[in-house]
């Protein structure tokens, strides 16, 4: 995520009124997709291979929406005993489920150190969109300063990951919903846990990043985790200084990372780029970069292209958002 400047202390119970009719297609996606008359506030971003839409996460509180390759759109999620800021999104089709890392987004913004807010990961149905399970993760860490649970994901046996950007850590909830601590950063890097994906080789991958006082990323690296082991973790060794940090990342069908960079020169300039593994990620190489416009995270469709939702959030109350394919 950026450093986002912003107080939603309002925003995050506001009713959002969501207009449109989400229809399946079997039409290539356009290069761009504009939204309109939505206050969204989207930082996650997913596509659904199944009926060929987008989902948007919701930093405003709101529901997690729906949005067809023209740009209509309808609210997705339901259920829930009460709202919260959502961040990072990912699907396993496999168990039908769309995973989605939750916050109190007040808590995280306003500035209070004595509102720590929470970390949650809420489980729906991927046909319905009614919620399934609603996991408390924050309470497994009641010494961490604040909580702020930003991407998920999970791995070949149904166990689900998620950072959590302000308590430095990464969370892990079984296959039967229970929650655990993964793994606390020793790295000696003082970036936090942000983006993160399952590699199928049975390790995660975890970008640590944080917001220095230039708005720019710095503590940056690429860890990677065994499963099975994670007090194995090391980090990956990275060179080319195209790469600042990743803030949302995935892991795509050739195994190669795509994520959100920041160009190390303005606040929300940012690239998006390609690494490349090597030696089964011990180290990595940049092998694309491509100059966009402010995002936090990718999307990556079954035919490798990749999309992302454009941000300004100088302006949370927004109404019109950007879906936009870059191209390498």
């Amino acid at each position: 995520m950026k450093n986002l400047f912003i107080s939603i202390s309002v925003i995050a119970l506001m009713s959002i009124s969501c207009a449109g009719v989400s229809h399946k297609t079997v039409a290539p996606a356009p290069d761009t997709i504009k939204l309109e008359d939505i206050a969204q506030n989207p930082e996650g971003i997913e596509f659904n291979k199944n009926d060929n839409t987008f989902l948007l996460s919701s930093l405003n509180a709101g529901p997690i929406i729906k949005v067809s390759f023209d740009g209509t759109f309808k609210s997705f999620t339901s259920g829930e005993k009460f709202p919260v800021s959502s961040a990072g999104l990912h699907i396993d089709y496999k168990r039908n489920r769309l995973l989605v890392a939750g916050f109190d987004g007040t808590a995280a913004m306003d500035n209070d150190p004595t509102t720590k807010g929470i970390s949650v990961l809420r489980v729906y149905n991927l046909k319905t969109g009614v919620i399934e399970q609603d996991i408390n993760l924050s309470s497994l860490a009641p010494d961490a300063n604040a909580y702020f649970a930003n991407d998920t994901t999970v791995d070949n046996e149904g166990n689900v990951y998620i950072s959590d950007w302000y308590a430095n850590l990464v969370y892990k909830v079984d296959i039967n919903g229970k929650p655990s601590i993964f793994w606390k950063n020793t790295t000696g890097l003082t970036g936090a846990p942000n983006g993160l994906d399952f590699h199928p080789d049975g390790y995660l991958l975890v970008s640590l990043i944080k917001i220095n006082e230039k708005g720019l990323y710095s503590g940056y690296g690429l860890v990677k985790i065994p499963i099975d082991d994670p007090k194995s973790a090391s980090t990956v060794s990275i060179s080319d200084s195209q790469f600042a940090g990743f803030d949302g990342m995935v892991i795509n069908a050739e195994g190669n990372v795509i994520g959100v960079t920041n160009n190390q020169k303005v606040p929300g300039g940012n690239m998006l780029i390609e690494l490349s593994g090597n030696n089964n990620w011990q180290s990595a190489k940049v092998i694309n970069a491509m100059t966009m416009t402010s995002s936090t995270t990718v999307a990556v469709t079954p035919d490798n292209k990749h999309y992302v939702i454009n941000q300004d959030f100088s302006d949370p109350l927004a109404k019109t958002w950007t879906i936009e394919r870059i191209k390498f």
